[in-house]
């Protein structure tokens, strides 16, 4: 029978949806970063000289500055806590905006790097703490929705990114002051973040977690008082009995976690065998089943469909799709649960991909276009067949790895290794994001040379491949958290008389 749940259905969720809001803002700029950034450097480009190297340094810098900040996180993160960790992003969100749009063009580069990689610091900080922060304050009832509407604002970010880029060039006659308009968006976002999480109280399983482990027993009752009235806060309308109540759930699986355990490093974690294959696993395999390579090929793909010069500005269309498959998983994450729309979501990434493959494998090459894209000749009656895959795969990676890995991330790992554990997932995605960037070029050259002209069509059928492998691996890693309170998973999961994963409910 389905557990009864600590909070009545009649405490009001207002505070916890107004909170969530700038964690989600934060997602927001991630997004409109990956959206705006092709644009500013156009603009940059028709400014002052820029070699190739400069060139992918200007696309990269802020991927390694996030890549750099996730290593940081990992020791920063704990000390400082969810709420200050979502300050300081917001604040290096600030400063490299600022830095990316004052410069004059002699000094344009150099300060625009340093801008970019200080706002990856951003993202690196914003990105770790905010699911957390939301999955923490959060009932069981609407956390998954709320951690996977995070990902709604990161894809609405991308398109808004898209729409002021397109905004700009239509606009502005002198294109080299594109980018000031373009970075200087993300100011007022950042001004809302801090401005928001100034007033929001700290996690309260945070606040519970230094109560716990400080020996001073003055300051360890403040902590668990703040802890209490923070959760007063996030749970309107519930009485005092179930305020303790569900303080003291989080204690005893504090006690449970901890009393064997006196460290929170990378030695603990291994010890949560279950939570680390599951989380770090689907992180890994969000990017190894080839999303950033599929998405790179999208421009090609529009024009081999016969849009032309549009192709380019095509990326909004699939933008779109993935905004709307976000919203579908937001609106029935926390009816259907993960499992189902992880096994609904990788299908529908691995039926693209054969259509992708065999679409590509049928099409002939003629060389690369002035942008070194591929120019690419689709069988009749195949383009408006690849236009669909290709929606389909986004849309199914929306529906599943996109907001699912992250959501299974900040339920499955103990209170005390939560802030190390999304530190390293977000370093093996920004890593693996990476590997998957530098590699597709080499790959597509490996393929090629086995078949000429069919290497783009053997990339899609590995990353096929894949997506077999992901759904044997969420069948028998990866647990159903449904409706289940963090306390509750943590119960469930570290338990040794079940011999595989499965904490559905005997009843759903």
């Amino acid at each position: 029978m389905k557990d009864e749940p600590l909070i009545s259905t009649t405490t009001s969720n207002t505070f916890v949806y107004i909170a969530f809001l700038f964690p989600a803002c934060a997602g927001f700029l991630f997004g409109y970063d990956i959206g705006a950034a092709s644009g500013a450097v156009e603009s940059i480009k028709s400014l002052v000289s820029v070699s190739t190297v400069m060139n992918s340094l200007l696309t990269s810098s802020s991927l390694i500055g996030a890549t750099v900040g996730s290593i940081i996180v990992f020791w920063a993160g704990e000390p400082l806590g969810r709420r200050r960790e979502l300050l300081l992003g917001a604040s290096f969100y600030l400063t490299g905006s600022v830095l990316s749009i004052w410069p004059p063009a002699s000094v344009a580069l150099a300060f625009t790097n340093l801008g970019r990689a200080i706002y990856g610091l951003g993202i690196a900080f914003s990105m770790h703490a905010a699911p957390v922060y939301i999955s923490e304050m959060a009932p069981a009832s609407i956390r998954g929705m709320l951690v996977s509407a995070k990902e709604g604002f990161i894809v609405g970010g991308i398109l808004i990114g898209f729409a002021v880029s397109a905004i700009c060039d239509a606009v502005f006659s002198d294109q080299g002051s594109e980018f000031r308009v373009i970075w200087g968006v993300p100011l007022f976002f950042g001004v809302v973040i801090i401005s928001g999480m100034l007033v929001m109280p700290p996690s309260p399983r945070w606040l519970m977690l230094k109560a716990y482990t400080n020996t001073d027993p003055v300051v360890s009752k403040s902590y668990r008082d703040a802890a209490t009235a923070a959760l007063t806060k996030f749970r309107r309308g519930a009485t005092p009995e179930m305020i303790e109540a569900e303080v003291y759930e989080i204690e005893q699986s504090l006690v449970q976690e901890i009393s064997t355990e006196k460290s929170s490093g990378w030695s603990e974690m291994f010890k949560a065998r279950r939570a680390l294959i599951a989380g770090l696993g689907l992180i890994s395999l969000q990017q190894l089943t080839g999303q950033p390579s599929v998405l790179y090929y999208q421009t090609a793909i529009f024009k081999a469909a016969g849009f032309g010069s549009f192709a380019s500005s095509a990326s909004v269309i699939v933008s779109g799709a993935k905004l709307i498959a976000t919203l579908f998983t937001v609106r029935y994450i926390d009816n259907f649960g993960r499992r189902p729309l992880l096994f609904a979501g990788i299908s529908m990434m691995l039926a693209a991909l054969i259509v992708l493959f065999v679409g590509f494998y049928l099409s002939t090459t003629d060389g690369d276009d002035e942008n070194g894209d591929p120019v690419i000749s689709l069988p009749h009656g195949w383009p408006p067949v690849i236009i669909f895959a290709l929606v389909l795969y986004v849309s199914g990676y929306q529906v599943g790895f996109g907001p699912i890995a992250w959501l299974i991330i900040s339920e499955v790992f103990p209170l005390n290794l939560r802030t190390r554990a999304l530190s390293a997932a977000v370093t093996v995605n920004f890593g693996f994001n990476l590997l998957m960037t530098f590699t597709l070029k080499p790959l597509q050259e490996a393929f090629n040379s086995l078949q000429p002209g069919k290497g783009q069509s053997y990339l899609f059928l590995l990353y096929a491949v894949l997506t077999v492998a992901s759904i044997f691996f969420t069948y028998f890693f990866v647990p159903e958290t449904k409706g289940k309170s963090l306390e509750e998973i943590q119960a469930l999961l570290q338990s040794k008389s079940r011999a595989r994963v499965d904490i559905e409910n005997s009843v759903n």
